[in-house]
Order: C-alpha cells, then structure tokens, then sequence
C-alpha cells in the first residue's frame, strides 16, 4: 500500500510540475501569432480551471488511498473481479472440451 501510495503522489508532483512549466511559458508573454489578450484571458481561464480541477481529483485519490474502508473496498473489488474471470474462463475451457474434437490437438502438418 505504502508503494503504491508513493508512486501516486509521485504522479501527482510531476503533473504538478508540468502545469507550472506550462504556466512559465504562457507567462512569458505573447509572441508573434499569440493569441489576443481577450484569447488569453480565455485561456488563462481554462487552465486555472483544469489545475484546480486536476488538484481535486488528486487530492481525493490521495484521501481514498489512506482511507483503510478504500483498501478494503479495492481488495473485494478485486476478489470480484478474479472470480468473474475465474469463473469465465473455466466455462469457457469446458465449452471447449464439450465440443467434439475439442480436447484434441489439431494434427501436425510434419
């Protein structure tokens, strides 16, 4: 749990430092072909919003990750899961075997 805990607030650091390298570069002001102010504010807009956006979406996944009801809630999701596949694959390798032929290996062309 630790690692994975640490590899998201990884992610979450380097999202963070891509948004403030994107940040410098607008900031740098407009050059040739550069939107209009009125375009930038626009856009100045946007990726506060998409910041702010991201932030919450990471702060959350942060939250549930140390939440012990989360882990425990990951863990059946994904019991679930195994048993689904589980149980899909052993129908599928008995429709297989059922079939006539089926649990015999095709000939070899040698």
């Amino acid at each position: 749990m630790a690692e994975s805990k640490q590899a998201w607030e990884q992610v979450g650091r380097d999202l963070s430092d891509l948004g403030r390298r994107v940040q410098q570069r607008y900031q740098q002001g407009p050059g040739p072909g550069q939107p209009a102010p009125a375009d930038r504010r626009k856009v100045e807009d946007a990726l506060r919003e998409l910041r702010e956006s991201l932030d919450q979406a990471f702060t959350a996944l942060g939250d549930a990750v140390r939440d012990p009801e989360f882990g425990a809630q990951t863990k059946k999701a994904a019991d679930s899961l195994s048993n689904a596949l589980s149980a899909t694959f052993a129908e599928v390798s008995e429709r297989f075997r059922s079939k006539p032929g089926g649990g015999e290996r095709p000939p070899s062309s040698s």
